[in-house]
């Protein structure tokens, strides 16, 4: 790999991207922590939107998700500090009448809230802009649910590549959805394009069994959708049931551990669809969870000089090496390094 081409710090590659840190419903009225790229945060509600912060007060350290929300901004509990939403220190109750010191002011991040979520991005101008999922604004004709977020030691990248990946689901998910008798991998095709990746794909699926009957193979269109860096949006198009989305986003704690907002959209008239997503993707992501924690290294490989990879393989690859050029400041789309 050419000097030009040397593989930036994990944090400095990721930073200018957006990335969930909350479920939009967890943020109520007070401060919420959260963290990305091994940066503590404090997000709070403001008159205007949502704002992210440094967690700790700039006065004495002390944790501001332990403070409260005024109609000034955010109020330290130790010493009544309070915080506008530039980050700027507007109030010290123990002298009102000296002026401010410049220092008085907390490091803030661009945060936006959208697709039920609460986003951050760390760098001072956004690489790229938010995932665009332009069917969740309609709440007339789709619902969604949540599933709590997954914590995780693996890197996002490991995260989103089980995701892509669907060689495993007849040996992973057996006894879920997986079909262990049609493991067959046809060749399939990948849009790439520079600010992600684009699949479909046809599974066997094993559709339970109603009344004590057995499974039954239900032929299900998979088409896979990923935004850089750490998004996937999958959707099931089944023969026997009505179709329906998921959306997995892994937020990098660090290089080594993720957490990651999934959830799902469905047509409304699906009944008891909330109750059954929650069991049997928490199930689904269970079994995932169990090999991806067991995967080494951890971190998310740069390369395949450990592997031995095959034509099944080919999304993960494609994915994989979109990021290992967003590492090196490569175009995505570009030719691979040899």
């Amino acid at each position: 790999m050419s000097a030009a081409h040397e593989v930036r710090p994990y944090r400095d590659a990721f930073a200018p991207y957006w990335h969930p840190v909350a479920y939009s419903h967890e943020l109520r009225d007070a401060p919420l922590p959260a963290r990305l790229l091994e940066t503590d945060l404090v997000l709070w509600r403001t008159g205007s939107g949502v704002a992210a912060s440094q967690r700790y007060c700039a006065h004495r350290g002390a944790d501001l998700c332990s403070g409260s929300i005024t109609p000034e901004g955010l109020r330290c509990a130790f010493h009544g500090w309070t915080y506008g939403e530039s980050g700027r220190c507007v109030r010290i109750p123990s002298q009102p009448q000296t002026p401010i010191p410049e220092r008085a002011r907390l490091a803030t991040f661009h945060a936006a809230e959208r697709h039920g979520l609460v986003w951050v991005c760390l760098s001072p101008e956004p690489a790229a802009p938010l995932p665009e999922w332009p069917e969740l604004a309609d709440t007339t004709t789709v619902a969604t649910v949540p599933l709590p977020r997954l914590d995780w030691d693996i890197a996002a990248g490991r995260m989103v590549e089980i995701v892509l990946d669907v060689a495993h689901l007849s040996f992973v998910h057996e006894g879920t959805f997986g079909n262990p008798d049609q493991p067959e991998v046809p060749p399939y095709d990948v849009e790439k394009r520079s600010d992600g990746l684009s699949a479909r794909i046809v599974y066997p699926a094993l559709a339970p069994g109603v009344g004590g009957a057995p499974p039954r193979v239900d032929r299900t269109t998979l088409t896979y959708d990923v935004t850089f860096p750490f998004a996937a949006r999958l959707s099931f198009k089944p023969t026997l049931f009505y179709p329906h989305t998921v959306y997995a986003v892994a937020s990098p704690w660090s290089e080594e551990k993720m957490q990651c907002f999934y959830f799902a959209s469905y047509h409304p008239r699906i009944r008891n669809f909330a109750d059954l997503f929650v069991k049997s993707e928490s199930a689904i992501l269970e079994q995932d969870r169990r090999i991806a924690e067991g995967q080494r290294p951890r971190a998310h490989p740069l390369d395949f000089a450990g592997e031995v990879l095959v034509k099944a393989d080919r999304l993960p690859i494609e994915y994989r090496r979109a990021l290992t050029a967003l590492r090196s400041g490569r175009p995505v789309d570009g030719p691979p390094l040899e």
